[in-house]
Order: C-alpha cells, then sequence, then structure tokens
C-alpha cells in the first residue's frame, strides 16, 4: 500500500471498484435472463433458477434470489443505472421491490434520497397484506428442533407470521442486552445464548418454579477413564458431558444412578442439590446480585459452587456464590472458565484462560 495516497484518493478508487462491480452485475443479469429463457435449471435438475445459480456459482441464496428477481423484473431505468455504475446491485434490488410493491414514481423518486434500510421500509409500507395473505402466513407457521444421533447439539429453524416473528425476536433481542458484553462472541452466538435465555427464566424458579431436575445414568468404569467426557446420559434424553453434568449437579434436582463393571445399578435418592434456606442466605448475603465483577445483574440468579459438588464441594455457604445465568451456564459451565479464588468475595474474576499455541 503507498503510504503518500490520501483518504481521498483511497475512496475515489474504491468507489470505482464498486461501480465496475455494478456494470458487471447488469452483464450477469443479462445473461441470466437467457439462461432463465433456455431453462438451464430444468435441464440440471434443479427445482428452482435460485437453487440453480446458488449451486452452480457458490453463491449465498439470498444473493441468487436477487439476482433472478432483478433478471426477471426487466426494469431499464434500474438495469441502465447498473450498466453506468450508478447504483449498487443493492441499491438496485431495493428499487425493484419498491416498483413490484406499487410504488408510483414520485415515491420511487423519493426512494434515492434514502439508504438502504429507509427504502426497505418504504417497501414495507406499499406492500399490501390482504386477509387472506395474513391467514396463509399463520397457517405457514413452524418450528424444528432436530437433534443429532445423540442429542450432543440441536439444529433449530422454523418460521412465524410477521407480527409473532417480531415478538419472538424482540424477546430474544431483550434477553441480549440484559447478557453481559463478551468480546469473544458473534451476534449469532448472543442471539442464541437469548433464546435458550428467554427458555430458561420460564422454566426457572422466577415463573415456574422449577430447577433444572435430571435422572442421571452414569457408567463409573467408562466415567472414570474418560474423565466423564463417555458414560453419562440423561434417561430419555440426551448424552451427556463433563460440563453439563457438572452444571446438572452444581444447580439442579437430580437422582444418580450408577452402574458399575457389573452391571448393577446403585441409585442416589433424589434431592435437591441446594436447600432452599441456604440457597435464601447466599443470596441475601451476596445483595440479590451476581457477583462477577462489572456484571451486577439482578435477575435470573442462581447459585455456584465454588468447589464443584461433581469434586465433592458441599453446599456450605462459604462454598457458594451468586452468578447470573449468563455466567453461570455460558461462561462456567460451557466455557469452562474458572472463578479466581484470590478475587474479592463482591468482585469476582475469572482465571484468565491459557494462550492457544499457533502452528504444531
Amino acid at each position: 500500500m503507498d503510504e503518500t495516497r490520501t483518504i481521498d484518493a483511497l475512496e475515489r478508487d474504491f468507489a470505482e471498484l464498486i461501480a465496475a462491480g455494478s456494470r458487471l452485475d447488469a452483464l450477469c443479469l443479462q445473461i441470466l435472463r437467457e439462461l432463465d429463457v433456455a431453462q438451464a435449471a430444468t435441464v440440471d435438475g434443479a427445482r428452482t433458477l435460485v437453487e440453480w445459480v446458488a449451486g452452480r456459482f457458490d453463491l449465498e441464496t439470498s444473493t441468487a434470489r436477487t439476482l433472478v428477481a432483478l433478471a426477471r423484473a426487466e426494469d431499464p431505468d434500474v438495469e441502465t443505472a447498473l450498466e453506468d455504475g450508478q447504483i449498487t446491485t443493492d441499491r438496485a434490488a431495493a428499487v425493484t421491490g419498491l416498483r413490484t410493491a406499487g410504488a408510483d414514481e414520485n415515491t420511487i423518486a423519493h426512494s434515492w434520497g434514502r439508504d438502504l434500510a429507509g427504502v426497505r421500509q418504504m417497501v414495507s409500507q406499499h406492500r399490501r397484506i390482504s386477509s387472506q395473505d395474513e391467514s396463509d402466513s399463520f397457517s405457514d407457521r413452524y418450528l424444528h428442533l432436530q437433534p443429532s444421533l445423540d442429542e450432543s447439539s440441536w439444529k433449530v429453524w422454523g418460521q412465524l407470521s410477521g407480527v409473532d416473528g417480531r415478538i419472538v425476536d424482540k424477546a430474544i433481542q431483550t434477553a441480549v442486552d440484559t447478557l453481559p458484553d463478551n468480546p469473544d462472541t458473534t451476534t449469532s452466538q448472543d442471539r442464541a445464548d437469548g433464546l435458550v435465555s428467554v427458555a430458561s427464566e420460564w422454566l426457572s424458579g422466577e415463573i415456574g418454579g422449577h430447577d433444572l431436575a435430571a435422572e442421571i445414568f452414569i457408567d463409573s468404569h467408562l466415567a472414570t477413564v474418560t474423565n466423564g467426557e463417555a458414560g453419562a446420559s440423561v434417561v430419555s434424553g440426551p448424552r451427556i458431558g463433563p460440563n453439563t453434568l457438572g452444571e446438572i449437579l452444581c444447580s439442579g434436582t437430580t437422582r444418580i444412578n450408577l452402574i458399575d463393571n457389573t452391571g448393577r445399578v446403585s441409585t442416589s435418592p433424589t434431592s435437591r442439590a441446594i436447600p432452599g434456606a441456604i440457597r435464601n442466605r447466599v443470596l441475601q448475603r451476596d445483595g440479590h446480585r451476581c457477583v462477577i465483577a462489572g456484571c451486577n445483574s439482578r435477575t435470573r440468579l442462581q447459585p455456584h459452587h465454588l468447589i464443584p459438588y461433581s469434586e465433592g464441594g458441599t453446599h456450605d455457604p462459604n462454598n457458594l456464590i451468586t452468578v447470573c445465568w449468563y455466567h453461570h451456564h455460558v461462561v462456567i459451565h460451557q466455557q469452562g472458565r474458572q472463578i479466581d479464588a484470590a478475587s474479592p468475595p463482591q468482585r469476582r474474576t475469572f482465571l484468565r484462560a491459557r494462550p492457544v499455541r499457533a502452528g504444531p
């Protein structure tokens, strides 16, 4: 990079490259239109042209959908602006969507003064939604949760009507906003944590009066030789590893079924991991807030064993601290971070993670 070049010069070069990309996209639309007429998707066995474009040219489905929509719209004004490098493909798609939604030319002309988010808002305002459209949208709702073979992970996807989707989105985002900022997580990971947080709140003592409950079967030999990475499972549920086992033992109502090497089963009595009086004492001692330094959350609070219950830790109040759901579930039991025992009782910190070496 030439360090003597000014910001203005770099900006001009960048703008020219963007314009060149727009001109190339205009050529792509012309070719794509011919491929559509030739039924290229059908010839290659694809269900739709969008599917064919995405698979054949290694594009995101959303990108392929935009290109196909622009090619089929055949909007001369938009394509001319693309050919001249005056607008981007994103702007072309937004303007075409506005025209498809039924906006008049004055509205379309006004849209040039708005950013892309503003144009998409205009498209939403102009798109007509009939009573039948709403009924169809609601009827098409679904939610799928697909576990892996051993239920160690789940895929979640679905579709909701506009209003219901907005409610869920707002609930998840509200939950995310209550979680501490973590520079090591992505936005998608934050939203996944938010979804679990919302569900956990309904199952927590704050709403439903339930703790994390489980009946666990442990193959003592297999669990011992693998340090808990194999041999443990929840009855009628998934296989679990040491992180989840530790969390269940830390905060839930459990019954342990220990299977020895002869196949005999010894069962522990079902008991609350932490008696209510001790739980309340710890909560009162810690000021009804998360004691992790910088957090101070007062919602979805949970007790945590400094010496893990699975390692012989007791329910003595001196072995318990109050933490929020995020620090307990995500940071401690899923990310495996440990409390620094030397940190002050009301400003607990985590031990620094060991740096990962690069290379072999």
